[in-house]
């Protein structure tokens, strides 16, 4: 089962380190295409939007196919168009293309997790699975750009989009070999999955989790400049530093797969604590080395890894379909991209300080922790009706 399950993580890495990798590049093909680094950065921007709005759309499309062929589809598309951008020489050309390559990405996303749920080997072992297949985000996250900015600068930018292209074509002929069938979703599945996404219930569990990943990225991706300008680090210590943050991130999501499955609230209550304390010591004594390193790992341990107990609480009110995952996927990817605009605005108007990010990331962490409270208080005030024998709203 889990030789299966990595090889799911593989494609999330994939796709998570093409997201990465024009941000590793962007002066490169700002001087081939003759447009800005600006308008490079916009190409990151209009990746996530396709994540964020055509993953769910071709989930919705693919919600009658059995899931290994919808995957190889989506990953055999992903292919040919990563390989495809290089050979365009127009930048709205290669707008277009990364626009519809986010789309097969969200839909990856997707597709894998729902594929893991299937073959965890027991429903209490579903948060486990899981955490093995987001692993790719840790992965991914941490050697996509470097890799990206390594590649473009010995044999160009268009070298790396070869390159994944490439490593997308051998997964999917490994992933045709190796992963087992599992049936398609029956029509009552189907329909089912799509009455969940009208769930309250659902959309309020939703909005912990964009706000949980909202306090992550909110805050990483501003650690750089923190590193290096608050605390004076190089940008070499600044490196292994990040390097560190992703191992970190790694091993946090694999222990809170163990947990996931039993202890997902109180997984994210201790989270959502742990991950306020860090980042604000973080904003007050950032310019303190031993504490500013530190602080980062805390991070790397209890912000992005909580992924597990976040779908593990999705899966319980809106069960483990392909619509209402992808769509919990485009929910997180808004919480990247939300976060950090949001951070970018509020260091906009405090000075440039990147210890203001720091506590943005806080206030999302606090509107995650108040979010969940609610729920479970919702939760604990359904169960006391239940015991006095009162009918329940649902």
């Amino acid at each position: 089962m889990k030789r299966h399950l990595y090889l799911l993580m593989l494609t999330i890495l994939v796709v998570v380190m093409s997201e990465l990798q024009v941000a590793g590049m962007m002066p490169d093909i700002a001087l081939d295409l003759g447009v800005t680094t600006g308008q490079v950065g916009f190409l990151v921007s209009l990746y996530a939007l396709g994540m964020a709005i055509g993953g769910p759309l071709l989930a919705f499309a693919f919600r009658h196919a059995p899931p290994k062929r919808a995957l190889l589809l989506v990953v055999a598309a992903y292919a040919v168009l990563e390989v495809l951008v290089p050979m365009v020489h127009e930048y709205w050309w290669v707008a277009l293309v990364r626009v519809l390559t986010g789309c097969l990405a969200g839909a990856a996303f997707g597709l894998s997790v729902t594929f893991g749920v299937r073959l965890a080997p027991t429903p209490e072992r579903i948060g486990e699975a899981v955490s093995i297949v987001l692993g790719g985000i840790m992965v991914g996250t941490v050697i996509g750009l470097p890799m990206s900015h390594f590649i473009a600068g010995r044999w160009g930018w268009q070298s790396s989009f070869y390159v994944l292209g490439a490593a997308a074509l051998l997964l999917l002929v490994v992933s045709a070999l190796a992963l087992p069938h599992r049936e398609a979703a029956t029509s009552g599945d189907a329909a089912r999955d799509l009455r969940n996404l009208k769930s309250p219930r659902l959309w309020s569990r939703y909005l912990v989790s964009l706000s949980t990943i909202g306090a992550a990225y909110a805050s990483f991706s501003y650690f750089t400049p923190l590193l290096e300008q608050t605390t004076g680090l190089s940008k070499d210590v600044t490196t292994g530093i990040l390097l560190a943050y992703g191992a970190c991130s790694f091993i946090g999501n694999l222990v809170v797969g163990r947990f996931a499955d039993r202890h997902a609230v109180g997984v994210l209550r201790f989270g959502h604590a742990l991950l306020f304390v860090a980042l604000g010591v973080l904003a007050l004594f950032g310019e303190v080395p031993p504490v500013a390193v530190l602080m980062v790992l805390v991070v790397g341990l209890a912000g992005v890894t909580m992924n597990p107990a976040l779908v593990t609480r999705v899966a319980e009110v809106g069960g483990t379909g392909n619509l209402v995952s992808t769509v919990h996927t485009a929910v997180i990817t808004m919480g990247v991209t939300l976060g950090t605009a949001i951070s970018a605005v509020t260091i906009g108007l405090f000075g440039d300080d990147p210890a203001v990010a720091m506590w943005t990331g806080a206030a999302f962490a606090v509107l995650a922790a108040l979010a969940l409270a609610a729920q479970s208080g919702r939760a604990a005030a359904d169960g006391a009706e239940a015991e006095r024998g009162r009918p329940v709203q649902a």
